[in-house]
């Protein structure tokens, strides 16, 4: 019984950390001019977004595609690293 309730207690744990990683999971890119930055949380979603004082003769729409492309690319990132502590999660709950 003993050893049924520490495999219970490792899984609880493995799972409390990827829980919390998921929910810590933050993710910043900076566009290639350096205009732009934009950080989002786990789920993609913005949580920021920095622009740079020297805008002066940017484009507005080609700002507006340096904002959605940093904005995307910083989603993806976050997208990858969510990936990255599920598999392991389910790796781990898998072999135990």
């Amino acid at each position: 019984m003993d050893a049924l309730v520490d495999q219970a207690t490792a899984r609880l744990d493995v799972l409390d950390g990827a829980l919390s990683a998921l929910e810590s999971l933050r993710a910043e890119v900076v566009s290639d001019d350096g205009h732009v930055r934009v950080e989002v949380d786990g789920n993609g979603s913005p949580t920021g977004l920095w622009l740079s004082d020297s805008l002066l003769g940017v484009d507005s729409a080609a700002l507006a595609r340096t904002i959605t492309r940093t904005a995307h690319l910083a989603a993806a990132a976050a997208a990858e690293e969510r990936n990255r502590i599920t598999s392991g999660l389910f790796d781990t709950l898998a072999t135990r």
